[in-house]
């Protein structure tokens, strides 16, 4: 799943039963550009991701890894979204990429 200006799910954890082939699939992701609606990307993990029937283990810990190359198109909604996604006990991993990312101070409020 790609953030961009649209938000969008590529496959579902259940799709995959071999780590060798979930990595491949990793790869050959393709980056769609566009803005960073981050806030969409986190709400789509949280409600379709983390769901048992679409693969979610109910014993194994739940994390976001969150990679982008930019600040949020709105602050507000990623802070809310976070928010309800830490209450949930899901922990998010943040991992900025390009010269769009400004320092890491900056970032800790969302993850």
């Amino acid at each position: 799943m790609f953030p961009g200006s649209l938000a969008t799910l590529d496959f579902y954890l259940h799709n995959f039963t071999d780590s060798n082939l979930l990595a491949d699939e990793i790869r050959n992701l393709t980056y769609r550009g566009g803005l960073t609606n981050m806030d969409d990307a986190l709400r789509l993990a949280r409600t379709l991701i983390f769901d048992t029937a679409n693969g979610d283990r109910p014993h194994a810990p739940n994390v976001i890894i969150l990679v982008t190359d930019g600040r949020p198109g709105s602050t507000a909604s990623v802070i809310n979204e976070v928010s309800i996604i830490k209450r949930l006990g899901i922990r998010i991993v943040g991992i900025g990429v390009g010269s769009g990312v400004s320092s890491a101070e900056s970032w800790r409020s969302f993850v």
